[in-house]
């Protein structure tokens, strides 16, 4: 498969101990592969130190193109079942036609980290998917704003790739 958007995704990444052949491997967004929830999940995965009852069910639109539109993953992490849904889409531009994205040029000041419809401390009324992880997206849908920072209630369970005490900068 050669393509600018599309990478030979792993079902099962090779570092969790997937096999490294066709049954394996899917044509997945470029991004969502590499930075997206497929990403998010791997890493999730593996911080855990491996999951358990892994099953992926992975939809395609049409017969057509052969390549899936929608990935939906579930899986056991230390006594807690976990389903992840995600189209095989870029998270990107998905976020930028939702108008999620901020220009880099503005300027303007953060707005309030308290929303009022998230109690401190209540994980669930944030994770939406009860999924024990809070998203980027999960977290300003319920009203948070961008970045969360390491001595915000809210950041052990969100995803801190770079390790910098900041998420969503």
């Amino acid at each position: 498969m050669e393509s600018d958007t599309l990478d030979e995704g792993h079902i099962i990444a090779d570092s969790l101990g997937g096999v490294s052949n066709a049954y394996n491997i899917t044509p997945q967004e470029s991004t969502l592969n590499r930075h997206g929830d497929q990403a998010y999940l791997e890493d999730a995965i593996r911080k855990a130190g491996g999951a358990t009852d892994f099953k992926a069910i992975i939809t395609y639109q049409d017969t057509e193109t052969q390549i899936p539109s929608t990935y939906q993953y579930t899986y056991t992490i230390q006594k807690n079942e976990i389903v992840d849904t995600f189209d095989n889409l870029n998270p990107d531009e998905v976020n930028a036609s939702l108008g999620l994205t901020e220009d880099d040029a503005s300027n303007s000041p953060p707005s309030s980290n308290a929303p009022s419809n998230a109690e401190e401390g209540d994980v669930s009324s944030v994770d939406a998917n009860d999924n024990g992880q809070v998203t980027i997206q999960e977290a300003k849908d319920a009203g948070f704003s961008m970045p969360i920072t390491s001595d915000h209630w809210l950041y052990p369970y969100m995803d801190d790739r770079d390790g910098d005490g900041t998420v969503g900068e």
